[in-house]
């Protein structure tokens, strides 16, 4: 569906203490002129038209009316100030279909709040009649969504199809109306300061200048960059299931008391076979899981399938068996020992590193700043190296030799100090992970110990009963092992399934890593170029006519990625004189509605509130009113308010095709009706 917005007529309607005050003005295709002279009004008619679609939140993000007070609070009629009772913003306007409605917003009511509006479906203005209706709200959360929200209905009604983009928060918001309208109204106040000087970056979008840029031309690499950034929101998203999949995976193996052998690391070197594999300790041997369980399963019935022994026969078995565990049991304690020690180190290590790795990021703070002062011309003296001090490891240099200040640049110490910190928070990262191993090593001895002194217990008690009672210490063996089977049965399900999550995770992430990889490799496409060749053409085509004199109009270019205009690389926004900014805007707005008319997003509408600002050169501001009457014929609206006196206008405009709302010398916009 093609996109269009065509205005046909806005009504101001002001009820005050006294006589009823407005007006009501008139717009065809094609270029119109609103002139008046300066404070009768101009900005007050275009403001209202942004009002009336609800879309002043592209100038501000504060919610009070854009309007002046001659709208909300007093108007002067006939001479005298009179108070505001009540005042009501309609516009009627088509869309690429022709089809006509009429949009009402009160600025202020005493029964009705400024963020509702009503629809008239049908030219309510024009040809005043029965039309049906419908209320809308605006300016709150879901207007642009929901089915009862204004923006949803003009972005449908315009044919508009506004796709979601990320923001900073990584969440997905549509395109907002917003974001676009600065390409097709320039307000007098701010709107000429700079290039896209109301783009609404509050609105939380990334890089939402150049989303709407890519829009509104319809450029191919919008949907690109929508998929990237999808697909870096899908990997964050397996980043974070792929971590709290990891914390239970070893949750489920402390709690089942077993040891995952080999631990996998990140998720972009996924899970191999030998990874993650749980463990447990039988009889001195590190036996995996699923045999475990079978040979404990087995030693279980080998146990119930006899009967219970008295003390008297086993006890010289038992005594074999209390000094075998004994000795185990002591066994455990040392490696235990040792295995404190060693991650009493391992920690001492961690905080090394971090104390380094701290060290360095404050080396590479300074350098970087260092860096900076050097390119804008200081003479930086390094404090670090004045101090005598080791820029790697900050120990004293005592041996009364100096560091070199000149053995390498600024940017090679950046370089080895980044790769550095790189080496440091893999070494910390390893010793974190041999210190969970560790960890859970000894959480396992410490299982295995209370079962061994358990069994020491029984066994010495089995050996002071008398010597025909049942012998305890194959009742709790018995009891043991099966509490033991049901355990490691319990968790061996999870343990399975998690791991096999953790598997499926890295699987789908290396799959979305490589859609990413790929999308990167493109170099943008010949459609997108040839339309940025038309604008670019357009721009310094213009700016010929212009009289554009900062540089050659020949050196314009318009940039790949930002889809600036810019200078051997540099940006325009910042480097011209203010008559020739000027010029620019008039010429990068008028190409983007060429190009983005055809097939893009483009309104096919421009809206300029008093474009001869600093002081634009009459022949310069000549030429453009000649240059938007020509474009204008070919379709679309165009709408110019101006305080150029009335006869030096029509000089200007000689030839042209336009529409002229002349407001007479010394009235106001705003007057009694008849």
């Amino acid at each position: 569906m093609t996109t269009r917005l065509t205005l046909r007529a806005l009504s101001l309607e002001i009820q005050t203490e006294g006589p009823r005050v407005g007006r009501t003005i008139r717009f065809n295709e094609g270029l119109n002129i609103l002139r008046a002279d300066n404070t009768s009004g101009k900005s007050t008619a275009l403001q209202s038209i942004i009002f009336a679609l609800g879309l002043e939140g592209m100038l501000s993000p504060n919610r009070q009316v854009p309007l002046p007070h001659s709208m909300t609070d007093s108007v002067v009629v006939d001479d005298d100030e009179v108070a505001v009772s009540e005042s009501l913003v309609r516009l009627e306007f088509a869309n690429a279909s022709g089809e006509i409605v009429t949009v009402a917003r009160a600025a202020k009511s005493p029964s009705r709040n400024r963020n509702l509006i009503s629809v008239q479906y049908g030219p309510a203005i024009t040809a005043v009649g029965e039309y049906e209706n419908r209320e809308y709200y605006v300016r709150r959360q879901g207007a642009a969504q929901n089915e009862a929200g204004f923006h949803r209905f003009l972005a449908d009604f315009l044919g508009l199809s506004l796709p979601r983009v990320s923001r900073h928060d990584g969440s997905e918001s549509p395109l907002y109306l917003e974001t676009i309208f600065p390409y097709f109204y320039v307000e007098q106040k701010h709107g000429w300061n700079g290039l896209q000087a109301r783009m609404p970056s509050y609105l939380g979008i990334r890089d939402v200048a150049r989303r709407s840029a890519e829009f509104v031309l319809g450029l191919e690499a919008f949907d690109v960059v929508l998929q990237k950034q999808r697909l870096a929101s899908t990997l964050a998203e397996l980043e974070n299931e792929w971590q709290l999949k990891s914390q239970e995976l070893h949750d489920n193996a402390r709690a089942a008391v077993v040891v995952l052998q080999n631990p996998h690391r990140r998720i972009s070197e996924g899970i191999a076979e030998h990874q993650s594999v749980p463990m447990l300790s039988i009889d001195g041997a590190w036996v995996a899981m699923a045999p475990a369980i079978e040979r404990l399963t087995w030693q279980l019935t080998q146990m119930e399938r006899d009967e219970v022994r008295s003390v008297g026969t086993v006890a010289s078995e038992l005594e074999r068996s209390l000094a075998e565990k004994e000795a185990s049991l002591q066994r455990n304690v040392a490696i235990a020992a040792g295995l404190r020690q060693e991650a009493a180190e391992l920690g001492r290590q961690v905080q090394q590193l971090d104390e380094r790795i701290a060290a360095l990021e404050d080396d590479l703070r300074r350098h970087r700043d260092s860096e900076v002062l050097e390119n804008y011309g200081a003479a930086h003296s390094h404090a670090m190296l004045a101090d005598h001090r080791c820029p790697t490891c900050h120990q004293e240099v005592s041996d009364g030799a100096d560091i070199s200040t000149h053995a390498m640049s600024i940017a090679e110490n950046i370089e080895f100090i980044r790769r550095q910190i790189t080496v440091f928070r893999g070494s910390r990262a390893d010793a974190a992970r041999v210190a969970a191993t560790i960890a859970a090593r000894l959480e396992s001895l410490a299982s295995e110990s209370r079962d061994l002194r358990s069994q020491i217990r029984a066994g010495r008690q089995t050996l002071v009963s008398a010597t025909g009672a049942p012998a305890i210490s194959e009742i709790e063996s018995r009891l043991r092992l099966r509490q033991r089977l049901e355990s490691l049965e319990l968790y061996a399900g999870a343990l399975e399934s998690t791991r096999s999550e953790l598997v499926g995770i890295a699987a789908r992430w290396a799959t979305q890593k490589a859609a990413l990889r790929e999308l990167d490799a493109q170099n943008g496409s010949e459609n997108d170029d040839a339309k940025l060749r038309r604008v670019e053409r357009s721009v310094r085509d213009q700016l010929r006519l212009y009289q554009f004199d900062s540089l050659n109009p020949e050196m314009v270019d318009i940039d790949r990625e930002t889809y600036r205009p810019t200078n051997e690389g540099f940006d325009l926004g910042f480097d011209l004189s203010a008559s020739d900014m000027i010029r620019l805007i008039w010429a990068y707005l008028l190409a983007f509605k060429e190009v983005g008319r055809v097939d893009g997003g483009h309104l096919d509408l421009l809206i300029f509130d008093e474009p001869r600002q600093q002081e634009a050169a009459h022949e310069s501001y000549e030429a453009l009113l000649q240059y938007t009457a020509r474009r204008a014929q070919n379709g679309g609206q165009i709408v110019i308010a101006t305080s150029e006196p009335e006869p030096s206008l029509l000089d200007m405009l000689t030839g042209a095709t336009y529409h002229l709302i002349n407001i007479p010398e010394g009235q106001r916009l705003l007057v009694p009706f008849g």
